[in-house]
């Protein structure tokens, strides 16, 4: 009798049962839960991707843009001459993109120089596109940290009239910067930024003082993006805004202005 009261009072039976049993998810609770993680990184993870590309974009955008900034400088102060005394010619003149470019090229740590070179050359080393591949319109060199540098002179006394400032006001050609060479997507606005080479400096398109490359015409998501694809300038405006405002909202959205909306949400 007094070991049945103890087996009923102590309860020990029960506890036995419960310690049998195990706690946890079983296989099929485990698999659902991967799945549910699996369609969430697939629709996140393209997105985080695509800022820390465009992050890294607009850094190398910056480096390069200090870059030719006082590599200008250095040139005006040893030389003693603005571009204006640089003796250099006509956009259609193939020559003068060559002694444009070889003003710069001293002072970069080059991997390959394509200035001069024939656009087989070019295309295998410096840019893989057809027109800033042609010597004639052209001149390209490659940079240790992959970034290409692309030059075009437009006249030789530096008088292109853009907007409203003494930078736009006395523009002599284009510096165009592919910062990450020749890796896709290799459309302007993207990975390729517009400069204004200018008697006073380099400076870059779009600014909101510019009346020809305007942000709003030519940094627009409303049409296709550059190089030679629908509106084949879009993107080319686009550059002050990713060099100011260290983003490129603008390939997410529509209505962005320097005076009004500046992020997408």
């Amino acid at each position: 009798m007094q070991t049945m009261i103890e087996n009923r009072g102590g309860g020990a039976p029960e506890n036995k049962l419960l310690a049998g049993k195990k706690t946890g998810f079983t296989l099929a609770e485990v698999l659902i839960t991967l799945g549910i993680l699996g369609v969430v990184m697939a629709m996140t993870l393209p997105s985080i991707i695509g800022r820390y590309n465009e992050k890294a974009r607009v850094t190398q955008l910056k480096k390069s843009y200090t870059l030719l900034s006082q590599t200008f400088n250095r040139i005006v102060s040893e030389t003693e001459a603005s571009p204006k005394e640089w003796g250099l010619g006509g956009m259609y003149d193939a020559n003068t993109h060559i002694t444009l470019a070889n003003k710069f090229v001293p002072y970069f740590k080059v991997l390959q120089n394509c200035v001069g070179k024939d656009k087989n050359y070019t295309r295998k080393h410096c840019t893989e596109n057809d027109y800033y591949s042609e010597p004639n319109y052209y001149a390209s060199v490659r940079l240790v940290d992959g970034t290409t540098l692309i030059f075009r002179n437009w006249n030789n006394d530096c008088s292109y009239n853009f907007g409203n400032s003494k930078f736009l006001q006395n523009i002599c050609g284009t510096i165009i910067v592919d910062v990450n060479g020749q890796k896709n997507p290799n459309l302007l606005g993207n990975d390729i930024f517009t400069f204004y080479l200018t008697n006073w400096g380099i400076f870059p398109t779009g600014t909101e003082f510019e009346n020809v490359l305007t942000f709003e015409t030519y940094c627009n998501k409303n049409t296709s993006w550059g190089i030679f694809i629908g509106n084949y300038m879009n993107g080319s405006g686009c550059t002050a805004w990713a060099l100011y405002k260290e983003n490129q909202e603008y390939l997410h959205c529509a209505g962005l202005s320097w005076k009004g909306k500046d992020k997408c949400k």
